[in-house]
């Protein structure tokens, strides 16, 4: 084939594959009101799409012709897998368990095309870690010791992992049909409304308040982007892009700019209303509303940042960083605000009153599409809006080929019993000890968090771990949202750190470097999930409000004391003394706070008060400090 027919045949495929991008937003808008099917159904022509939009993204981005080949041959194989499926639904509910030959075949053949699809966009982790398992189902008979289970038979194996309408489908594929892909729309639909820069101009008014101006400009346009988008790579793209630049102008070094913008979007994934896929699935995980899990989960979100901003505010001290106070323009702000608030504003409405997420994001992205002819630049052409909706379908078909794996590896552990042993083994491990199993369950979660999508990490540690914290006495919300952060600040965590690489792919730094900076500043996210158990304020279940008024109170100021400690200032350089006394503020603080049902009354108040004072006693000195070089700089 010469050059000109390649890429003719890329510009085709490439037209295609808008075209499919903006039929699966299409059927999955329309399958709200305009039709109803089973679930099975919907779950067979999301998969089919899911198939369709992976391996046609993948055969437009070759360019040569054998590549491009193989990609278009796995969508084929993928649509006669699902058609195959839709034909004989009746058939295959029926055998389950016991398929005939060529429901073997064509079972094996799903397992093979969901796992490569997956290796496309996600790299080999999550793969790698469901051929193990899928393994362990097939061999782990001939296993000795407690992971021994019984045998089962080869076509019994791949029955309950796709033909038999389980693994492959079944609850995660049905999530993300019905919940996470238009959510996942709506976050890239929102980029039709030019928001960028109004978020960019309203991080700047915090930005004039604190130090490191742009550090802050980036914290904050990052929480409200990551609002949308609950994706921590996306949010980095979206907002890395002018904040980072933006941030080393102002002096900030390459790896710390890109810290604080990895570290700023991996809270988008923790802040609602969106959040991230994983939440979804922790609704259904706990039975409750979605809507529960937002409000459950919208203080410790701003927790999170609080702190991020005080780390941002503390690393500038320390790094002497004079940030210029740039003026933002408030016309920006006023044109941009009612574009940003009116969309999310109805997808809030909706999931607190109850509808379900796709009804909310139906209207959500209803209420964009109607703003969009409001924007700066005025009415957004139609290529565009095609554009902009095929963007959202890929990313969420790249969750919904993700989940299908997630099927395979949640389908293992429940039928060899695998789940139950590891369960099992934490809670020996433990010991019965609550502490132990929270810690436990939270090095699981990160390890589990190294290259796998968080919505992958936080189903197996949900899956494994969560009962036996329930069973040393975690309430079951408390225990889910534990895990869910871990999975989520998995992202910040080296050796691997994906929001820290993508960062440091924009801002040219060292990656390991850039990793360990941002580790630094989400200190708050190891220290929260804690919290989260210990503490019932944080997720709205307090019995008084002085208890939480005192709780909320102990909890910012042990994260001010603990990140002046880490970083060694607040209003200037801290002595060995300081530092010590910062830690012992933040210690007796964040013991007040998680010890508060088990301590004696009088010894929590006093941790309360030692906290409160050795804090004030700090600031005090510090702010004398101050007074003393301003006076010295005066004088000369």
């Amino acid at each position: 084939m010469t050059d000109v027919q390649s890429d003719r045949l890329g510009q085709i495929l490439n037209k295609a594959f808008l075209l499919l991008g903006v039929a699966m937003v299409g059927y999955h808008l329309a399958s709200i009101y305009l039709f109803r099917m089973g679930s099975l159904e919907h779950q067979n022509i999301h998969l089919a799409l899911v198939f369709s939009l992976t391996f046609l993204g993948f055969a437009s981005k070759r360019n040569t012709l054998w590549p491009r080949l193989v990609q278009l041959l796995l969508l084929v194989v993928g649509l006669g897998l699902t058609a195959y499926v839709a034909i004989n639904l009746e058939h295959l509910e029926e055998v389950v368990g016991f398929p005939e030959p060529l429901d073997v075949m064509i079972g094996v053949a799903l397992i093979v095309v969901s796992i490569e699809g997956t290796r496309l966009a996600w790299g080999w982790t999550l793969p790698i870690v469901a051929m193990v398992f899928v393994a362990y189902f097939f061999f782990g008979h001939l296993l000795p010791g407690p992971l021994h289970h019984q045998e089962f038979s080869f076509d019994y194996v791949i029955s309950y992992l796709s033909i038999g309408l389980s693994g492959v489908y079944g609850t995660f594929l049905g999530i993300s049909a019905n919940q996470i892909f238009l959510f996942v729309v709506f976050g890239s639909i929102m980029n039709i409304l030019r928001i960028n820069d109004f978020l960019y101009e309203l991080g700047k008014v915090a930005g004039r308040r604190l130090e490191g101006g742009p550090g802050q400009t980036a914290v904050v346009s990052s929480s409200l982007i990551g609002m949308l988008t609950g994706a921590t790579v996306a949010n980095v793209a979206i907002t890395g892009a002018f904040t980072i630049p933006y941030m080393k102008r102002a002096g900030y070094s390459p790896a710390l700019a890109g810290a604080i913008e990895a570290t700023a979007s991996t809270g988008g994934q923790l802040m609602p209303p969106v959040m991230g896929a994983a939440a979804f699935l922790m609704a259904f995980f706990v039975g409750v509303p979605y809507a529960d899990i937002m409000l459950a989960g919208l203080l410790p979100a701003i927790l999170f940042y609080v702190a991020v901003i005080i780390g941002v505010q503390f690393v500038s001290v320390a790094e002497g960083i004079k940030a210029p106070k740039e003026k933002p323009d408030y016309g920006i702000i006023l044109r941009g605000l009612p574009l940003f608030l009116i969309p999310v504003g109805v997808i809030t409405a909706l999931l607190l009153m109850r509808y379900g997420p796709s009804k909310a994001a139906f209207w959500g992205i209803a209420t964009a599409l109607i703003l969009s002819p409001l924007r700066a630049g005025g009415r957004p052409s139609w290529s565009e809006v095609w554009k902009t909706i095929s963007d959202g379908a890929v990313v969420g078909a790249q969750i919904g080929i993700s989940l299908c794996v997630v099927g395979l590896i949640s389908q293992t552990l429940i039928t060899t019993g695998l789940g139950a042993k590891i369960a099992g083994l934490v809670e020996m491990l433990s010991a019965g000890s609550m502490v132990i199993g929270l810690i436990l369950t939270m090095f699981v979660a990160l390890i589990l968090g190294c290259g796998v999508p968080p919505v992958a990490a936080y189903s197996l540690v949900a899956i494994v771990a969560v009962p036996t914290l329930i069973k040393l006495g975690v309430p079951p919300m408390a225990a889910h949202f534990f895990c869910f952060y871990y999975a989520i600040v998995s992202a910040v965590t080296p050796p691997v750190a994906l929001g820290a690489l993508a960062a440091a792919g924009i801002s040219g730094a060292n990656y390991f470097s850039t990793s360990i900076k941002a580790f630094k500043l989400s200190t708050a996210g190891f220290i929260i999930p804690f919290l989260i158990v210990f503490n019932p304020v944080l997720t709205l279940r307090s019995e008084t409000w002085f208890d939480a008024a005192t709780s909320l109170i102990a909890i910012v100021i042990a994260i001010i004391s603990l990140t002046a400690a880490l970083y060694g200032v607040v209003l200037s350089k801290l002595t060995i003394t300081e530092r010590l006394m910062a830690f012992t503020s933040a210690a007796a603080l964040l013991g007040y706070c998680m010890m508060r049902q088990v301590l004696p009354v009088n010894l929590n108040t006093g941790l309360f008060i030692i906290g409160l004072s050795v804090f004030g006693w700090l600031v005090v000195n510090q702010w004398r400090k101050r007074q003393v070089v301003a006076e010295k700089v005066v004088m000369i």
